[in-house]
């Protein structure tokens, strides 16, 4: 099931920050990306309450909103599941294990996060959610999975990323995404103006865009790059750079 739109994600979080306001209780809502946090600090402010976010961890890419009066506390609703395999036999991908969940039918906006390891996986979802998956979410493409409620999530070793030093043409978007991705420039455009592509969280069509040290790309169900440095000019004017990748295998 795809994401919802950003008028629909705005709409639900300006009813949830007015039944705050009205009630004078705190309203956790569903799920957003990083990029909606704008929209929902100026809901929040429409409607004078307060406004808190969590995703499960510090660097959570999606987060949990939760609107309430100033005399109030934050009520957050997640709860972290873990997902298991035979390791023998199984390995599933962040992909499959992804389009698996989506292929559920349940609505994007119910789940946040999904950290997949060599062993095991750990997914962030609303308590109604995590409360069905044990029973509903039994594949992963052809690999059988268990998925059991968790309590928090335990002291894992999140993935690093990838450092690399390579040399790029320009600092241009669809530049360094390539490089990052090891595609095409053709390819990387393509994912840019589909609009699968965010710079700092936020959604960007333009294949020209320039990105600057410490710049984040997050690209749809593949990962992020971080531009790490600018290392200068080689004798062939091109431009060194270090990436960090953290990228979906």
């Amino acid at each position: 099931m795809a994401d919802e739109s950003r008028e629909q994600r705005l709409k639900r979080l300006s009813g949830n920050a007015k039944q705050a306001a009205k009630t004078g209780r705190a309203v956790p809502g569903r799920f957003i990306p990083l990029e909606s946090l704008p929209d929902a600090v100026h809901v929040a402010r429409e409607s004078a309450v307060a406004l808190q976010t969590f995703g499960g961890y510090e660097a959570a890419e999606r987060v949990q909103p939760c609107f309430f009066p100033e005399d109030a506390d934050p009520v957050f609703t997640a709860q972290w599941v873990k997902i298991e395999w035979n390791t023998r036999f199984a390995h599933p991908t962040h992909p499959e294990l992804l389009g698996s969940l989506m292929g559920l039918g349940i609505d994007r906006a119910y789940f946040g996060d999904l950290i997949a390891l060599e062993d095991a996986a750990y997914l962030y979802c609303l308590d109604t959610v995590a409360f069905r998956l044990p029973n509903e979410w039994t594949q992963a493409g052809r690999h059988t999975i268990r998925v059991s409620p968790i309590d928090a999530l335990p002291d894992i070793a999140l993935p690093a990323g990838e450092t690399i030093t390579l040399t790029v043409p320009s600092l241009r978007l669809d530049a360094l995404l390539a490089a990052g991705l090891k595609l095409s420039r053709a390819k990387a455009q393509d994912l840019i103006r589909q609009g699968d592509v965010m710079i700092n969280h936020v959604e960007n069509l333009h294949t020209d865009a320039v990105l600057r040290e410490q710049d984040l790309i997050s690209v749809h169900r593949r990962g992020r790059i971080r531009l790490s440095e600018v290392r200068g000019l080689t004798r062939k004017d091109r431009i060194s750079v270090t990436l960090t990748t953290m990228l979906h295998k």
